[in-house]
């Protein structure tokens, strides 16, 4: 292999320098998982108590059962965050 041609391992350091970039964008400079949570339980309660006080109730509890699985899938996240040792 020639010196010019990246190898796989720096690819995937990349990649991974990039996502934790990203990630960094949202969660802030020293993470923490609590905080994260706090943050996510906030914004379900919010859209939740918007919806369901706004809406007709058929809209209201199919909104709310939207903003209840993407609270799931971001408790999923943040597990697999912290698994990968990204939270403090």
């Amino acid at each position: 292999m020639s010196e010019s041609e990246p190898s796989a391992d720096a690819d995937t350091s990349d990649d991974l320098n990039r996502f934790s970039e990203d990630v960094e964008a949202l969660t802030g400079r020293n993470p923490n998982m609590g905080s994260f949570l706090l943050t996510v339980g906030s914004v379900t309660c919010v859209f939740i108590a918007l919806f369901q006080f706004t809406l007709p109730s058929s809209v209201g509890f199919l909104l709310t059962g939207g903003v209840l699985i993407i609270t799931v899938l971001s408790g999923v996240f943040a597990l697999i965050l912290d698994t990968l040792g990204y939270f403090g």
